[in-house]
């Protein structure tokens, strides 16, 4: 029986054009705007990816906000 230390996460797939795209939005530093269910929207630059959440960095200083991958409708580079 494995533990829970032992379970592994999916990984990022990395073939994947949209994780492609966003890996370059966080390499570029590219300020994004974010819309989630509900029609909340969210303005910041993405910190890191992985199979589950985005890191959106909304203001320096501010701590970073988790969005689940699941909530997000779409994704929108603005520079």
């Amino acid at each position: 029986m494995q533990s829970f230390f032992e379970k592994r996460s999916p990984r990022l797939d990395t073939s994947l054009p949209s994780v492609r795209h966003v890996q370059e939005l966080i390499r570029n530093r590219t300020p994004v705007r974010i819309a989630l269910f509900g029609g909340h929207e969210m303005e910041g630059t993405i910190k890191w990816q992985d199979a589950h959440f985005l890191a959106l960095r909304q203001e320096a200083g501010m701590p970073l906000a988790l969005l689940s991958r699941d909530a997000i409708v779409v994704l929108r580079a603005l520079a």
